[in-house]
């Protein structure tokens, strides 16, 4: 029996790419992959000389700009290319990161061609020139007055094995990891000063792309990306793991979905979480009407176990079924 081909379009982030093909190819797929990363961009014949004079002369730097991106569409049409005969399904992840002109070519290589915005939608805008080239958009947050933009949740990369750790009541393991954005600085800020009176291990992030304004004592500042390799070891050897939501999101992280899996505890400022069938509010603490104080009972409660129906409806082999019908 054939394996449906699929097609995964998506950014050259960090150790992602390969988790999704590892994931498609254990749900019974054959995957291809084309990610944004190409070759490097090199002048040919006179475009150099053309360059300088256009740039200097007439100063005007789009020539250039206008050849790199030229250079990126071929490469990526070129790997296109390379995949032969008609794919079953395309998905596309941060569709703003492809030229609008590559997604119209993805459209004539399958008769299913879905998106998915892994951020949200007010982060990156420029997705919603988008939204009208794919058969079916989906995303983890509402989006009105658009028909064929559907929710959906993050998920959980089922093809990993669970490796389990009983929950540490007396020295609990907080563990969060992030990129800097200064909107949430403060209650991250708030949270360490409000918790470091309690029997905690603190293990804190944050990714920053140019110099934090002040520096917390407790965190951990880092200029490269935790792999996904490396956040899950951190995962796993964790008891709780802490979420701050970014307030241009308006969904789940995919802690939640990792914290499910993993049998993890979660502190987190995202009211939502209350509306979804696994939360628990022994497993899962709301930050909420400057309820800090409650956070240290939270800490002396054992994880409570969920349905095993619950944990597997979360997972990417059920995700990756319900976008493609």
């Amino acid at each position: 029996m054939n394996k449906e081909k699929f097609l995964l379009v998506m950014p050259d982030y960090s150790d992602f790419p390969q988790l999704f093909l590892d994931n498609l190819k254990s749900t019974g797929f054959e995957p291809f992959l084309i990610t944004d990363k190409v070759s490097k961009f090199r002048y040919k014949g006179l475009e150099s000389i053309k360059n300088f004079f256009i740039k200097n002369i007439l100063r005007n730097k789009e020539y250039k700009q206008n050849l790199v991106k030229h250079h990126f569409l071929e490469e990526l049409e070129c790997n296109l290319s390379a995949i032969e005969g008609q794919l079953d399904y395309i998905l596309v992840i941060r569709s703003d990161n492809f030229p609008v002109s590559f997604i119209k070519k993805l459209k004539t290589k399958t008769s299913k061609l879905i998106a998915y915005q892994w951020d949200g939608i007010e982060k990156f805008p420029e997705v919603k020139k988008y939204f009208d080239l794919f058969d079916t958009f989906f995303c983890f947050e509402e989006v009105e007055n658009q028909d064929n933009i559907k929710p959906i949740t993050n998920f959980y990369f089922d093809h990993l094995p669970p490796f389990y750790k009983k929950y540490n009541t007396e020295n609990p393991k907080l563990y969060f990891v992030g990129l800097y954005w200064k909107s949430r600085e403060a209650k991250i800020d708030t949270f360490i000063d409000k918790v470091s009176g309690f029997n905690v291990d603190l293990s804190i992030f944050i990714q920053y792309f140019t110099e934090p304004e002040k520096r917390n004592s407790k965190i951990i500042y880092i200029t490269n990306r935790i792999t996904f390799e490396d956040n899950l070891e951190f995962v796993t050897n964790s008891d709780i793991l802490l979420d701050f939501v970014d307030p241009l999101h308006n969904g789940l992280s995919i802690r939640f979905f990792e914290a499910l899996y993993y049998k993890k505890k979660v502190i987190t400022d995202n009211i939502m979480v209350k509306n979804y069938d696994f939360y628990h509010p022994d497993n899962i603490f709301v930050i909420e009407n400057d309820n800090y104080k409650n956070i240290e009972q939270f800490l002396a409660k054992s994880y409570r176990e969920l349905p095993d129906e619950i944990v597997k409806k979360y997972g990417f082999s059920n995700w990756i079924r319900e976008i493609i019908q």
